[in-house]
């Protein structure tokens, strides 16, 4: 084809000849457009909303911690489900600087030694509680921090699943942004059981002690403690007021801990443990080898399979409340043995002191305390 022929036939190419395209064909394809984004929008938000509303409930609502009371199920004395309000605004609530310090220190050697730490999760706890699970070939044992159980108590079931545990660490990361770590041991010492269906620490001291929890001495610390892990398998001994064998070697690791610990001096680890049977001493308090432990025994290994796993027992901090024990200076001066009352709450600073009896196998015994 030649020059002149195709310059012919683009010359005839009119306006006419063109696709013909109106106004309301542009306007549907416009309308189409906006159409489909708004769809999208609306899948969008959609997604966003379920997202929210898993997470609303995946998630345990923390802040509701702030807000004066919450409702929790227990176990009464009988077993039955019951429900109870607890918070600031309850009766049976104690704020933590109106409970003696033994009480504070003797469950956070007891339950959780790093519990002033870490932030929610004692990792290496964790790695021992695997080990010990892998070699058993069943779950004996866990390694739930104090910050862990208040979640726990407050907002989850009893049940042992994958998922309550996800919702339990998921609530523990908020629960360790949102709150001080005093206030967390506060929830803690108001909603753990010490057998029973007794919960908190003020209804427990005026039930096994007749008196208020400012007024614990340490061995009635020590023996709250004792029972926590599992406290209605754990509190035969407390509530007979007779030491059984177990419970003498538990009260008596949780003692030298303290000791150790620099939560007690030499003096006051002696008298706990001239006293701690409910006014007799206490007997072959010896430290147990790591390998003596449950085996075999289902109701112990039960007991302990929620536990927390301590593994050393760290200065006490200035964090932790500071009330005196009247009642335990009466009995010091009854005796006529004096001691300094600050004694309990300042660290020993002694670098050649002996390591810590690790108490993470204190539960895994053939009897109960």
């Amino acid at each position: 084809m030649s020059v002149d022929e195709r310059s012919d036939q683009v010359s005839s190419v009119t306006p006419s000849s063109l696709p013909h395209t109106d106004d309301s064909s542009l306007k549907h394809l416009l309308d189409s457009d906006r159409a489909a984004h708004r769809s999208g929008r609306r899948r969008i938000i959609i997604v966003t909303v379920l997202i929210l509303i898993f997470l609303a409930w995946f998630i345990p609502f923390i802040p509701a911690l702030y807000f004066g009371s919450i409702s929790v199920k227990r176990l009464d004395a009988k077993g039955k489900v019951t429900d109870s309000e607890v918070g600031p605004a309850t009766q049976q609530w104690v704020p933590i600087k109106k409970v003696s310090r033994h009480v504070i220190n003797a469950i956070i050697v007891a339950e959780d030694s790093k519990f002033y730490q870490h932030h929610g999760f004692d990792f290496e706890a964790i790695a021992k509680a695997i080990d010990l699970n892998r070699k058993r070939g069943r779950y004996v044992r866990g390694a739930s921090t104090i910050s862990q159980q208040v979640v726990k108590m407050a907002f989850l079931s009893r049940e042992k699943t994958l998922i309550r545990k996800f919702r339990e660490a998921a609530g523990t990361v908020v629960l360790e942004l949102l709150m001080p770590k005093d206030k967390i041991l506060e929830w803690y010492i108001n909603l753990c059981e010490f057998g029973g269906g007794i919960y908190g620490v003020k209804p427990a001291g005026r039930f096994y002690f007749k008196t208020r929890p400012e007024l614990l001495t340490i061995e009635q610390a020590v023996h709250l403690a004792v029972v926590i892990p599992s406290p209605n398998k754990w509190s035969k001994g407390l509530r007979a007021g007779a030491l059984t064998p177990f419970g003498h070697r538990r009260f008596a690791r949780i003692v030298n801990n303290l000791y150790l610990g620099g939560y007690i001096n030499e003096l006051q680890k002696n008298m706990a443990l001239a006293r701690g049977n409910f006014g007799n001493p206490i007997a072959g308090y010896g430290p147990l080898d790591d390998e003596e432990d449950c085996r075999g025994d289902k109701e112990c290994e039960e007991g302990a399979a929620d536990t927390s796993i301590p593994n050393e027992v760290p200065a006490v901090v200035d964090e932790k409340p500071d009330v005196a024990t009247s009642q335990e200076n009466k009995i010091q001066e009854e005796t006529k043995i004096t001691t300094t009352p600050e004694s309990a709450a300042t660290p020993v600073q002694d670098e050649k002191q002996p390591s810590v009896v690790h108490p993470e196998d204190s539960e895994n015994q053939t009897e109960e305390p």
